[in-house]
């Protein structure tokens, strides 16, 4: 045992030693003492067991998103450096499908389980699919290529007959 374990033993003897004596002024058997403080020790195990299952359950939210676009960040960064070189990148779905992949394993990071990740990405594919295209038709706007709606190149020369 490592020195750091001995004192957290020592700390966990004394904090339970404590709450034993604490029972022990209400005129209760011994017996009635011991059951009091295993249900005290089941109902604490069962809430941390409760708070460790909600932290690894992920919520899409604001945070998720962000991770999201990171991710296409990388990809798109790692796709401008190979184009440099010029070598292979990826294009289209190969890069939904990085982004999804790289996605999907965080996700199985933070949660703990494959199993858990595939089930979230399955379950908000549509929702993930739809940020990534949001993100690089975005992206892809403000670097100047052509990737405009029929309707967003319409409001486009309108703006462009007023200016």
């Amino acid at each position: 045992m490592t020195t750091l374990e001995i004192i957290l033993l020592i700390t966990s003897l004394g904090l339970l030693a404590l709450h034993v004596t604490s029972k022990l002024g209400k005129d209760q058997s011994l017996d009635e003492v011991i059951q009091e403080v295993k249900d005290d020790l089941k109902n604490t195990a069962e809430n941390v067991y409760d708070l460790v299952s909600k932290a690894t359950n992920v919520v899409f939210d604001e945070s998720v998103q962000k991770t999201i676009k990171e991710f296409i960040m990388i990809v798109e960064e790692k796709n401008q450096i190979a184009k440099q070189k010029g070598e292979a990148f990826l294009a289209g779905d190969e890069k939904k499908l990085a982004v999804i992949s790289r996605f999907s394993e965080w996700v199985s990071n933070v949660t703990g389980s494959t199993e858990k990740a595939v089930e979230f990405v399955e379950t908000n594919q549509s929702r993930i699919e739809s940020i990534i295209d949001d993100y690089i038709s975005f992206s892809n706007k403000m670097q100047g290529k052509e990737t405009l709606s029929e309707a967003e190149k319409i409001i486009a020369e309108k703006l462009n007959k007023k200016a």
